[in-house]
């Protein structure tokens, strides 16, 4: 008897240690840094917030809408009731005029939570100072990176635009190399005049998505006939690329695979010199097959994962086998994640928190 007793405690323990969770709250999400001269550079404001939740909070990625603001935030899980702060800057060199950018915060929670900044740019400038990125062969750009931010295959493409300026006394046509299937390209013009304009669409094809989670991608920007003059010519895209849950009945989301952890966090010791080896095991709970996309991983020297089997009938379980190779890592306290992308839909990410410390 005492023992039932002991074994139904137990459970209530993990029933409600599973449904403890963070929530992030802000002091603010908006700030107005009103009247900016180009001529201070750098601005930047720090957003506060808090963990008002029962459990751990992590953020997992903080993303801008755009190349010129930075964020910048912690990296280390919050307990409940710990607070920290996102410093947002605004590069505002070369870029005169009003502005309002935001940078969106993804947490553990699987939750979304904006900050916004705003204001307003007033400088005297000369194209050199607005294309601040020299490409060689007189072809300057306002910038070497976008980010198409969230993209589901087969939805609508999406399009950026990259700004160029034409410094030099001749006309120039600009050519690609290394871009994939994802990117389409257009030159508008496509001859860019002594001292004028132009400007390259750069477009995401949806449909061409083979990958899942964040991706990143680059290609070069060459000057025609002077290819051999080019420098700093790497553009870099990024994209979030989600599964298409929309259009699934309530019918096929109930008969769906659903995916199933024994842990969500695995401890490794910063004392020991060999490699460590610990396993989480992935179980399918759902009706259908469960298929595992992806699993990210930003620190494959420090922890090598292998997952035995990405695809888990219903009620069956596979292994998730990470191996922490402490000669790979210069932390004493090291905290990472891993993202596990499946296609159960009411939990496609699912995050396994990494800590190496005594």
């Amino acid at each position: 008897m005492l023992k039932k007793i002991l074994s139904i405690l137990v459970s209530m323990v993990v029933f409600n240690a599973a449904w403890a969770a963070g929530e992030i709250k802000f002091e603010k999400t908006t700030h107005d840094f009103g009247t900016i001269q180009e001529s201070s550079g750098d601005v930047s404001v720090e957003f506060a917030f808090s963990n008002v939740g029962d459990g751990p909070l992590l953020i997992l990625r903080a993303a801008s809408s755009c190349g010129c603001t930075v964020p910048d935030y912690p990296r280390q899980p919050l307990r409940a009731g710990q607070g920290g702060v996102i410093k947002v800057t605004y590069h505002a060199k070369g870029r005169p005029g009003p502005f309002q950018k935001t940078v969106t915060i993804y947490d553990n929670t699987q939750k979304r939570t904006q900050v916004t900044i705003m204001g307003n740019v007033v400088s005297t400038t000369t194209p050199e100072d607005t294309y601040a990125n020299d490409m060689g062969a007189g072809l300057r750009s306002k910038t070497r990176s976008m980010n198409f931010f969230d993209v589901y295959p087969n939805r609508t493409n999406r399009t950026r635009t990259l700004q160029f300026y034409n410094e030099s006394d001749e006309p120039v046509q600009l050519t690609f190399r290394g871009k994939s299937k994802n990117v389409h390209l257009e030159a508008q013009p496509d001859v860019i005049l002594p001292k004028q304009e132009g400007k390259v669409l750069v477009t995401f094809l949806t449909a061409e998505s083979k990958d899942w989670g964040l991706h990143e991608e680059t290609f070069q920007v060459f000057v025609k006939g002077k290819e051999t003059l080019a420098k700093n010519n790497v553009v870099t895209i990024t994209a979030d690329i989600w599964e298409d849950f929309s259009k699934l009945s309530n019918r096929e989301r109930k008969q769906a695979g659903v995916i199933e952890l024994d842990c969500s966090e695995l401890k490794f010791s910063s004392s020991a010199k060999m490699n460590q080896v610990k396993t989480i095991r992935l179980t399918n709970t759902g009706k259908n097959k469960l298929t595992i996309r992806k699993i990210c991983n930003d620190l494959p020297e420090v922890f090598k994962v292998q997952l035995e089997d990405n695809v888990i009938k219903s009620g069956q379980s596979t292994n998730l086998i990470v191996t922490y190779v402490p000669e790979e890592n210069t932390v004493a306290n090291l905290a990472h994640h891993l993202m596990i992308i499946s296609n159960d839909p009411t939990n496609s990410r699912v995050i396994v928190n990494l800590l190496v410390g005594k």
